[in-house]
């Protein structure tokens, strides 16, 4: 079995495709600093020729606009390869001598990223005038140069899905299949935390996928191709043919740009981006499941409730221990988090939502939630988390971001929706100690915050609005400091973030969680001097039976979420065991198994334009009921 590696150059690009993750990183100041150096892919190459690797691939960014382009494809030509190929918009191919110069270097692959049929289609996803028309070009030009030169092509194509293009599968067959292109890749658009607010532009859910695939059968077998997916579960489309889908293994090793030593070795990101069903239980496949973005909205809401329910009884809550505060919403819609307020507020009076405002949704959608729910009695307080921009390592400006922008996004149309008349509930701001001090050091990120209070300032009117800080936990693994010998700098520290607070004319509280941080003996210890030491200064406020972790706010979920993983990463409570049934289904309900059978069972008036029911993946939404 070939034993491929694929090898990230960096992040250039001559497309702005509108779905793509690393547009972030190519608005950064010298994007090129984020590309490779010669010397630093050679390396990755002979790294592959060492480990048994037999194909090597280059991918972006865009490879085919890097100078040394050829010279890298020569240099894998000149270890014996099997196969060298690149994944690339086609643009470059364009050119018919760039085209010859890199078959005659030793390419002999091409993955193409084709979105669309037209440049309606196509040209507005790349946001790119003429790319479909170049990419075709290029097509030509790469069969032109094999053909001269004896080499046989290996053409596949990757489709991003997008509600703008799924619908064209076939249509993409019926174009590529006479160029060539035998195995057509497609994909949906994946979240992560530096895109997720976009997932609600662009999520397509599974049934839509195997609808459109299974209306390209008759393309795909007149011109003799395959669909391979990529994060689409192979059992949704095995029944529609073996013969036209090949499966997808997860067998891919990526040298990512940023890894140093040997591809894998960046291990941060174990989260749980997978549920499986009931069918995976005695399935042999090589599957991790259903990404998480499919997770059935309903299910989400219920989930949450349930948490709720369970955490309430078992925390003995009293009345004057606050509203619950609950967090991890990034994955649903505005009205998935409006419903499961309406029942929390139900079962447990008005609520506090903790949110970066990075849901898939708008900032208006989000705005409009917010003052409907306040004025239903369902939302008490808003706890926006504050986490500014990362720039202590280049490349992290992008995975940490920061949150400040959105949330000065959010609280303008908050404040245009109070000027119209519209209530607007207790604002919050909460932000990590180490992060608030920041603001004192870093003008970039103290112009930033000046943006975010200023916003803040108008939202909240004449009504009270608050500074929430709390203390990360030291790190497992690491010996605590002796805490004992730092009460004067945390002292400082206080007064430093309490005369950041007066000068906004915001309330300074320190937010604690007592002893449910599920620390061990020394750190617990470490961490309760320490917020003693700041409480001199801050008034404390306890959330101990307050918030709550559900399984959408839980670490595994960090690939997508901003507020959790800032609070149970740090604030560890993996030590206290979700209520049972409570976390996304290892195995799902019956109600799981029909709609899986449904999904796999598209019709043929689906595939051509008729309606069909969309049905459910997921159980009836439960409702916990209260103790009497």
């Amino acid at each position: 079995m070939a034993k491929l590696l694929t090898i990230e150059t960096g992040f250039s690009c001559n497309s702005r495709c509108n779905y793509c993750t690393q547009l972030d990183y190519r608005a950064i100041p010298q994007p090129e600093r984020l590309d490779l150096a010669t010397a630093d892919i050679k390396a990755r190459i002979d790294w592959a020729a060492d480990n048994g690797y037999d194909q090597v691939g280059f991918s972006g960014g865009e490879p085919t606009i890097r100078p040394d382009f050829i010279e890298l494809i020569a240099y894998a030509k000149s270890l014996d390869f099997e196969r060298i190929g690149v994944t690339t918009n086609g643009r470059m191919f364009a050119y018919p001598k760039f085209a010859h110069a890199a078959v005659q270097a030793g390419l002999d692959g091409w993955t193409f990223s084709l979105h669309g049929p037209t440049p309606e289609i196509h040209d507005k996803i790349t946001a790119s005038e003429g790319s479909l028309e170049q990419a075709l070009a290029g097509l030509a030009n790469v069969h032109a140069a094999c053909k001269a030169l004896g080499v046989r092509p290996h053409l596949m194509n990757n489709q991003i899905l997008l509600p703008s293009n799924t619908q064209y599968i076939r249509e993409m067959v019926e174009l590529l299949g006479p160029l060539g292109v035998q195995l057509f890749m497609i994909q949906p658009f994946i979240a992560q935390r530096s895109n997720v607010a976009e997932l609600g532009k662009f999520f397509v859910p599974y049934p839509q996928i195997v609808a459109a695939v299974e209306r390209a059968l008759p393309a795909l077998a007149q011109f003799g191709a395959r669909i391979k997916p990529y994060n689409v579960p192979n059992c949704l489309l095995w029944p529609l043919g073996r013969e036209h889908v090949e499966g997808q293994f997860y067998g891919i090793t990526v040298y990512r740009e940023f890894e140093r030593e040997t591809a894998g070795e960046f291990k941060a990101f174990r989260a749980k981006q997978w549920y499986r069903i009931d069918a995976c239980k005695g399935c042999k496949e090589m599957c991790p499941g259903f990404r998480m973005e499919q997770y059935p909205q309903e299910r989400m809401a219920a989930d949450l409730v349930d948490t709720a329910f369970s955490f309430a009884n078992s925390a003995l809550r009293q009345p004057d221990d606050g509203p619950l505060v609950f967090a991890g919403t990034e994955l649903m819609t505005p009205e998935t988090v409006g419903e499961a307020m309406t029942q929390l507020a139900r079962q447990h009076g008005p609520v506090a939502w903790m949110t970066a405002a990075m849901e898939r949704a708008t900032r208006l959608q989000l705005a409009e939630l917010a003052s409907s729910c306040t004025e239903r009695g369902e939302l008490a307080e808003l706890v926006l988390v504050a986490q500014p921009m990362d720039q202590r390592f280049l490349a992290q400006r992008v995975l940490e971001k920061g949150s400040f922008e959105s949330l000065r996004q959010l609280l303008y149309h908050l404040a245009e929706l109070r000027d119209k008349g519209r209530s607007v509930p207790r604002l919050r701001l909460l932000i990590n100690v180490g992060d608030a001090l920041r603001i004192g050091q870093e003008p970039e990120i103290a112009k930033q915050w000046q943006a975010l209070c200023q916003s803040l300032d108008r939202a909240r009117g004449t009504a009270v609005a608050d500074l929430l800080v709390a203390i990360p936990n030291y790190p497992r693994g690491r010996r605590p400091p002796d805490v004992s010998r730092q009460g004067d700098q945390h002292r400082a520290w206080a007064k430093e973030l309490a005369d950041l607070a007066q000068r906004h004319n915001l309330h300074a509280r320190l937010i604690t969680l007592e002893d449910r941080r599920g620390l061990d003996a020394d750190r617990a210890a470490a961490m309760q001097l320490a917020e003693q030491h700041f409480a001199t200064v801050l008034p404390m406020e306890s959330w101990a039976k307050r918030l709550f972790r559900h399984p959408l706010s839980s670490p595994e979920l960090d690939f997508v979420s901003w507020a959790p993983p800032w609070l149970f990463e740090r604030w560890d409570l993996s030590h206290a065991p979700l209520p049972e049934g409570s976390t996304p289904r290892a195995y799902a309900d019956a109600a799981d198994e029909e709609t899986f059978a449904a999904v796999r069972q598209v019709s043929v008036a689906a595939a051509t334009g008729t309606k069909a029911g969309r049905g459910r993946f997921g159980g009836a939404s439960r409702t916990a009921t209260p103790k009497a």
